[in-house]
């Protein structure tokens, strides 16, 4: 072994190794090939303890055969050399392996191993594995080298304590970066089932577990929406049961009943647990999802590994039941604000037909009337004005009808996009009102759902006023636009008007414009003046 100087060096090189990196296996092979040579041997190992499992693995080794690390791996606590090491906390010298009787696996007989020196790794009085050194030949392991090896082991623990440490911090850091991407994906979906799915997605993805699935409460039953993982990408696989009734069957009716959590680390042990034939399933984690503290569905997560789950685990999976909750809430809400929509819309529609066609159809008939009566009066003359009348009447009835019926069709913008939202309304519209149309439409552009909708709803409104308001002749439309970008311009020669004063009136529509172009953050222009006509655009961020 040399001389204390050489052990101090030794310990101070193997003291510069763990410190460098905080890559556990670096720190490992670089630590264990450094003692290996301190003490003049070939074949070494670590073992370190896995929580989740219970058990020691080998982490690294020299000298070692594959199949002879098969045998040694995944050690109980108690059981082999290192077993008992790992136990106890003290370090062990066998001089002769293959005569002790402690021996649990007889393939180190096998292979002609003799002496053995095993001692703890240790971190804040904590043992966090266990350091082994095999001898082919008979060897006592000297004082200074038991001394030297349980230094080492000291200064091992500490680097693999420090090693978990930043692996954790990593892992926090990495379930936080993942809880905000999923919340900033879901937030903008307004489909239920589109949520429900893009979540067990994102989650089984970024942790790697196993099974994913979410259940929502329908009726007495917890009924399973979605999935993603292994078990559901499994086209033999039988999903079944998918529903499972509400605080008796299984531990998502269990959850769903009470609003808990449950974890399984062993779903053997649990007599109320429901299992899927041919899911392999060992553990299990439930969360409810809540809503205004009402559970309306779970999220449940599956291994085929015992102890698969941890606190972290529960924590990641309770934070992203809640935000899949805030989003399900959210697209409840907009469906409700649709269907409200729908009704407030068909309001509109009947005060519109009431204000503008019904009195449109009643002036019709008293003109009919009054030129019924000059003609029975045999005054032609004024008798054709009341008829002239009465078609100007017509035409604009017609209009206004074709205005009504073009808006109670289904929309174009959702099934189509924008440009053949804004063809279809200028030829369904304007062209058969005999405005003359001109269109400059950029069919390239790459615009979001929310984007179309706002512009075409600006571009509506500044058509419905030309069109009812401005007794124009000429529409011209243009839509252009880059990557960051688009912009929308109305223009028609109509009467035009002065814009603060129609603002400030509250009339032409101009506050549903302002305020859409608000809602898309967009530079809104309206530029015209009383017999100048009109022009309206607006440009908004493409994103």
């Amino acid at each position: 072994m040399g001389t204390k100087l050489d052990r101090y060096r030794t310990l101070n090189e193997i003291s510069s190794v763990v410190s460098q990196s905080l890559d556990l296996q670096e720190i490992l092979c670089s630590a264990l090939a450094q003692v290996l040579r301190a003490v003049d041997l070939d074949t070494g190992g670590i073992y370190l303890y896995d929580e989740k499992s219970g058990s020691l693995h080998v982490a690294a080794q020299h000298g070692f055969k594959p199949d002879f690390i098969q045998e040694i791996d995944d050690l109980e606590i108690g059981e082999g050399f290192s077993g008992k090491v790992m136990e106890s906390g003290q370090p062990l010298i066998i001089r002769d392996i293959s005569q002790d009787s402690r021996l649990s696996r007889g393939i180190a007989r096998a292979v002609g191993l003799t002496s053995l020196a095993v001692v703890p790794l240790c971190s804040k009085q904590k043992t966090l594995g266990t350091l082994f050194l095999i001898s082919p030949n008979l060897r006592d392991f000297a004082e200074e080298e038991m001394q030297l090896l349980i230094s080492a082991g000291q200064q091992i623990g500490v680097a693999v304590d420090n090693a978990f440490l930043f692996a954790a911090q990593q892992r926090r850091a990495e379930q936080f970066r993942v809880i905000a991407e999923v919340g900033r994906q879901i937030t903008s979906i307004m489909d239920i089932d589109q949520v429900l799915d893009q979540v067990v997605k994102l989650v089984q993805k970024a942790f790697g577990y196993e099974h994913v699935a979410i259940a929502m409460l329908e009726d007495d039953y917890a009924v399973y929406r979605v999935g993603a993982g292994r078990l559901w990408e499994d086209p033999k696989f039988n999903f079944n049961p998918s529903r499972l009734k509400i605080g008796a069957e299984g531990v998502t009716g269990r959850v769903a009943s009470t609003g808990q959590a449950v974890y399984l680390p062993d779903v053997r042990e649990d007599p109320g647990y429901v299992e899927m034939k041919g899911s392999g399933t060992l553990s299990e984690l439930t969360v409810p999802i809540k809503v205004k503290g009402k559970a309306i569905g779970v999220l449940d997560a599956q291994s085929k590994h015992l102890n698969a789950f941890d606190d972290s685990d529960l924590m990641v999976l309770q934070s992203l039941a809640d935000q899949t909750a805030v989003a399900v809430e959210n697209a409840q809400l907009y469906k409700q604000a649709q269907q409200l929509a729908v009704v407030e819309e068909r309001n509109r529609l009947a005060r519109e037909l009431h204000d503008s066609v019904t009195q449109a159809l009643y002036g019709i008939t008293l003109h009919a009337e009054a030129a019924y009566r000059q003609l029975e009066a045999q005054r032609a003359d004024l008798a054709n004005e009341q008829l002239s009348e009465l078609r100007c009447t017509a035409q604009e009835a017609l209009r206004e009808m074709r205005l009504l019926i073009f808006e109670l069709r289904p929309s174009v913008v959702e099934m189509q996009g924008l440009v053949p939202a804004l063809r279809a309304r200028l030829e369904a519209v304007e062209e058969r009102a005999g405005l003359r149309v001109d269109m400059s439409l950029d069919d390239h552009l790459d615009l979001s759902d929310r984007v179309q909708d706002g512009l075409y709803r600006i571009a509506q409104e500044a058509l419905n006023n030309a069109l009812k308001h401005a007794k124009a002749s000429q529409i011209r439309l243009n839509l252009s636009g880059t990557l960051s970008k688009v912009t929308l311009e109305i223009f028609d020669d109509g009467l035009g008007f002065i814009p603060d004063e129609a603002i400030e009136g509250g009339g032409l529509g101009l506050d549903g414009i302002i305020e859409r172009a608000e809602l898309l953050r967009g530079e809104l222009t309206i530029d015209s003046w009383p017999g100048k006509g009109t022009t309206i655009r607006i440009e908004v961020p493409n994103e």
